[in-house]
């Protein structure tokens, strides 16, 4: 009896192997380098003037406010002798304070920048993904894999075949 149960184990186990091999013969995938794929359009590149014009206008206004900022510390440490020492300590709370609120401000420009960018370039990503769509449907890939992730480690470690990398004919499609 046990002999049996082995054997009919070694069986399922053979026959699952197969079947699973089968499978994965049937997928069809091909892999992409997205951020490649967007250095080659022009829409980027407009893009990226459009921040940093509004980048160079928020670091206007942030080096304005600094500034200003400087001379309240400046006029304090001038000052600063001649005070109590409970005006002092009053004083240095609406300094700590201003510079807190300086710090929030310069934080909530960088959010508007990066968002800005995230507005501008969402049609062209849309742009983007429906490319890699139709050359997926005129390949019939089941399956597109990123090249790389955002921090530029790679997905991809192997390809059998360059044919599998889709990228160059994304790029022909969104020229």
């Amino acid at each position: 009896m046990n002999k049996i149960k082995k054997t009919t184990l070694m069986l399922f186990a053979f026959s699952m192997l197969f079947g699973m091999q089968e499978l994965m013969a049937q997928v069809k995938i091909g892999y992409a380098n997205p951020g490649r794929i967007l250095s080659a359009l022009p829409e980027v590149e407009q893009v990226d003037q459009q921040i940093q014009t509004l980048l160079e206008e928020k670091d206007q206004q942030l080096e304005q406010r600094a500034e200003q900022l400087q001379q309240i510390f400046t006029e304090y440490e001038e000052n600063m002798n001649a005070m109590s020492d409970q005006e002092r300590a009053d004083r240095e709370s609406e300094l700590i304070e201003l510079n807190d609120q300086f710090t929030e401000e310069r934080e909530s420009m960088m959010n508007e920048v990066g968002q800005r960018r995230a507005e501008l370039m969402q049609p062209i990503i849309e742009k983007m993904n429906a490319a890699m769509e139709e050359v997926a449907q005129e390949m019939n890939l089941d399956l597109i894999l990123n090249e790389g992730t955002v921090t530029g480690d790679m997905i991809v470690f192997y390809a059998n075949s360059e044919q599998l990398n889709i990228t160059d004919r994304i790029i022909e499609k969104l020229q």
